[in-house]
């Protein structure tokens, strides 16, 4: 038995004594999502860029996080869309 187990970051699980590091906290989401996004970035950015799942999966989230750049409806139309609903 290691006198300070504690100190290494381990735990030993008396079954088996196997070692196993201790989870502290969940991951971060943002710490997450940025690696999910860095690992998208660059399998896209691959010259074979060949429309895979993971291709795809890249436009469908380029294109959510890109929509709140692209030009607004036209007053008229928001407020055409608004009185059909109105009148519903």
């Amino acid at each position: 038995m290691v006198p300070h187990d504690e100190l290494d970051g381990t735990t030993t699980l008396r079954h088996a004594g196997t070692r196993l590091p201790r989870v502290l906290k969940p991951a971060d989401e943002n710490d997450v999502l940025r690696e999910q996004l860095e690992y998208l970035i660059s399998h896209a950015t691959e010259p074979d860029f060949r429309g895979c799942t993971e291709c795809q999966r890249f436009l469908r989230v380029r294109s959510a996080l890109l929509e709140i750049f692209s030009e607004p409806e036209p007053q008229s139309v928001r407020q055409s869309s608004a009185g059909l609903l109105i009148a519903a």
